[in-house]
């Protein structure tokens, strides 16, 4: 499902909501606590979080090229005579939220589409926030959240004793023309 939301009074900006299938939840949320925290609550995420690039693992690896190949076109579509860009993951990590843990509002610029994958939740997980457009989403396991990546976003305080865990990244484009 593609949202169209107001940006500005002259904009109109997309957000991309779907459902993923096929995935193994428990493999990823393992994965993710066992890697447990690297950033040391040092970025604007104040929870537990990866490393930033996870693409080792290849189940990290198979869900990004998923998304890159079959979801990233429903917000983005190249240019019919095939001139364009190749769109690579530049960062991937997990993040798990306990409670009282949050996400202060932040961009991902200079990146061009961020995303999240939505590993383990609850009715009484906090939602994402875009605080530009006014929006919140209460996401569902297995949802995938496709956005432009200059969009003002955060996590409120988890209020809930279930744990909350996500994966996040960024896209950018990369040309296929040859200088």
């Amino acid at each position: 499902m593609k949202l169209q939301l107001s940006y500005t009074k002259s904009a109109l900006t997309s957000i991309y909501v779907t459902s993923l299938d096929g995935y193994d939840n428990e493999i990823f949320a393992n994965q993710i606590l066992e890697i447990g925290d690297k950033q040391n609550r040092l970025t604007n995420v104040k929870a537990d979080m990866t490393e930033w690039l996870l693409t080792d693992y290849e189940s990290f690896r198979s869900l990004g090229i998923d998304i890159v190949v079959n979801h990233l076109p429903h917000l983005y579509m190249p240019p019919i005579d095939g001139s364009g860009f190749d769109w690579i993951i530049t960062s991937l990590w997990g993040v798990s939220y306990k409670k009282g843990d949050h996400t202060i509002f932040h961009d991902h610029s200079p990146s061009t589409f961020s995303f999240c994958y939505y590993v383990r939740t609850s009715k009484e997980s906090s939602p994402l926030i875009f605080s530009d457009i006014d929006y919140e989403l209460l996401p569902k396991e297995n949802d995938l959240i496709i956005f432009p990546s200059h969009l003002k976003h955060g996590v409120p305080l988890q209020i809930s004793d279930s744990e909350r865990i996500v994966i996040s990244g960024n896209l950018n484009a990369m040309t296929n023309n040859v200088i």
